[in-house]
């Protein structure tokens, strides 16, 4: 990393998920009196990221290179494998990652990690997500269920080091027929055993179609979202605090520095526009 402001901010957000890691801790054991200290923290470390993002402390970084314009082409086609995935992982991240849920048509459980869920449409509220196949040719057991039982739930995570790991354990290539969400020790809801009772929210789904993509081996889903499970009936205007993937398999907590909203696509000038 050569841009000074980028190891700067890279920092602050590891303390951040230091200091929330040592506030769920302490929460954990009753012990909350230095919650407030650690939570000021946070803030004031937010407030220096927004402002080294939106450039007021770039006085402070005089030697940081700046950013050069991209006007070097490289070619798909020339990059191997690998390169070619860290390419598009670094430039399309981060995007949240989930753990999709399904159950086979004998009712066993399956638990997979996915990156590639996106919202397409809302009206009607479809996701698309695709799923490639393992290198002994079986499609993804995600899909495959979803294919036969049509449900499946889609759980968001939170920005922790718990739910990293539980990603990983349920990357585990187990046979078909296998759970692994135990492996991760997840605890799911009383209420629907498809619901992760750690997930920051879920968005429970029917399977809907399928699509071949050209000369690839993995296919391309869409879901209907038919309801989203919340500990809250307020809708986030700010979006969630939720586990992501930035790069080639690195996980990372979702952007919190500065925001400003864009309003131009409603048609019509909005006067509640405001910079967060």
């Amino acid at each position: 990393m050569t841009d000074e402001r980028q190891a700067v901010v890279a920092f602050l957000q590891r303390c951040n998920a230091y200091a929330r890691a040592s506030i769920e801790r302490k929460e954990a054991r009753g012990d909350l009196n230095d919650v407030p200290k650690w939570a000021a923290y946070i803030e004031f470390n937010e407030h220096a990221i927004g402002e080294i993002n939106d450039g007021t402390l770039d006085a402070w970084f005089p030697t940081a290179s700046p950013r050069s314009p991209p006007t070097q082409r490289l070619s798909t086609a020339s990059m191997e494998h690998v390169e070619r995935s860290t390419w598009l992982n670094a430039t399309l991240t981060p995007r949240p990652v989930v753990i999709a849920v399904t159950k086979d048509d004998q009712g066993v459980r399956n638990a997979a990690p996915i990156s590639s869920l996106m919202s397409v449409s809302t009206a009607p509220p479809y996701l698309t997500a695709s799923f490639s196949i393992h290198r002994d040719g079986r499609h993804r057991d995600t899909l495959v269920n979803a294919r036969a039982t049509s449900k499946i739930v889609f759980n968001v995570l939170p920005s922790t080091h718990r739910a990293v790991h539980m990603v990983d354990e349920c990357a585990t290539p187990l046979p078909a027929g296998h759970d692994e969400s135990p492996l991760a020790g997840i605890d799911f809801l009383d209420d629907d055993q498809m619901v992760m009772r750690e997930a920051v929210a879920a968005i429970e789904a029917t399977y809907i179609d399928e699509h071949a993509l050209p000369d690839a081996v993995a296919k391309l889903a869409v879901f209907k979202a038919e309801a989203i499970w919340s500990g809250s009936d307020e809708a986030p205007e700010f979006g969630l605090n939720v586990l992501c993937q930035h790069g080639r398999d690195l996980m990372t907590p979702s952007p919190d520095g500065w925001t400003e909203r864009v309003t131009k696509h409603y048609g019509a000038p909005d006067k509640d526009a405001h910079i967060d």
